[in-house]
């Protein structure tokens, strides 16, 4: 992979973080249910060859969930599956429409199309865990998710211009590896005398934190006792707490919520109590608490590996680089969040590293 193009998957991957960052000022109740405003940067880099554009959609989920805290947990699985089969389908859709000459669907349609994929691969996924009850949701996530492809489509065609002015400042970068590379000695040498040394990085360390984590979260799914699972929770939270994540608990709350009526949906033993024609089953009840706990045990635990630091030469570290920039220039810029992304989007992106 040329530099060039590096640096423009990166950024461009940089941008799926900025939009989620600013989503995060949105207040969310219900899992799952998100404007999913990082697809704007998506809609923006169609025109990218389809090899880089699948990474890029690859280094958004990672990254996403990187910094989230939710690499380990399966949460990633749901967040890669739908990253990757809606960026699938809109690439797809968007080439077809190009070879139509523009006349099959506009952008809104094709966003529409990637929001409903979406929300069927994040319904069907998490119906292998808390069961076909689940489904019962997919109404309502189609309805949530409709809403938020259109949103999705306005903000794309809003920043456009700004996205346009970004991606030609960093196609006069570099033109090849050999220049970056010869930049980057230069400003070493330079600089050495007047800079700490860069903490080093450790492969090992890296390696074996991750492994622990991997293990810790797969071993949560092995137990079955509701006490010991509290107990669990409850040691994942001091390990978050150690690792510098802050606790919030109504994320939580809001799972365990979501995992318990998708459960009791799927009416399984003794009927505890009636309601109309909902009934509560004892069955369903314990088997919701359990699978709530198991998640958000592994949900707190996984939250140990945002402190986990990938090669800053590698795609994936390149593209926190960019993020961190981005957002710092986010929350120092005044106005709406709107105004505020369109202005950061205006940056020479050679200035943010």
């Amino acid at each position: 992979m040329q530099f060039h193009n590096k640096k423009r998957i990166a950024y461009l991957s940089a941008l799926t973080l900025l939009f989620s960052y600013a989503e995060l000022l949105l207040p969310r109740i219900v899992p799952f249910f998100r404007l999913g405003l990082g697809n704007a940067a998506i809609l923006m880099a169609f025109e990218m060859p389809f090899p880089a554009f699948l990474l890029l959609s690859v280094i958004k989920a990672i990254a996403a969930s990187l910094m989230g805290g939710t690499l380990f947990s399966p949460f990633f699985i749901i967040s890669f599956a739908q990253s990757v089969s809606s960026a699938c389908l809109m690439s797809g859709l968007y080439r077809l429409n190009k070879a139509c000459r523009g006349k099959l669907m506009s952008l809104y349609g094709i966003s529409l199309a990637g929001s409903a994929l979406s929300a069927f691969v994040q319904i069907w996924l998490c119906s292998l865990f808390l069961g076909k009850g689940t489904f019962s949701l997919l109404g309502p996530m189609m309805l949530f998710n409709t809403a938020s492809g259109i949103i999705t489509a306005l903000i794309a065609e809003f920043m456009s211009a700004g996205k346009q002015k970004a991606e030609q400042s960093v196609e006069n970068v570099v033109s090849d590896d050999a220049a970056a590379q010869e930049t980057s000695a230069t400003a070493t040498s330079d600089t050495s005398a007047s800079k700490p040394a860069a903490k080093k990085y450790n492969p090992a360390v890296q390696i074996c934190l991750a492994a622990a984590i991997i293990l810790a979260c797969a071993g949560i799914f092995f137990l079955e006792s509701i006490p010991i699972l509290c107990a669990a929770l409850v040691i994942s939270f001091v390990l978050q707490f150690f690792s510098g994540r802050k606790i919030f608990i109504i994320p939580h709350i809001s799972l365990w919520i979501f995992v318990l009526v998708s459960s009791l949906l799927s009416p399984n033993g003794r009927v505890l109590f009636s309601l109309w024609n909902f009934s509560i089953t004892e069955g369903a009840l314990f088997t919701g608490i359990e699978k709530a706990l198991k998640l958000s045990a592994v949900s707190a635990l996984s939250q140990c590996a945002a402190s986990l630091r990938p090669p800053e030469s590698s795609l994936l570290g390149l593209s926190l680089a960019y993020y961190r920039t981005l957002s710092d220039r986010f929350r120092d810029t005044k106005g709406n969040p709107v105004a505020r992304l369109k202005k950061v989007l205006e940056s020479d992106p050679d200035s943010l590293l």
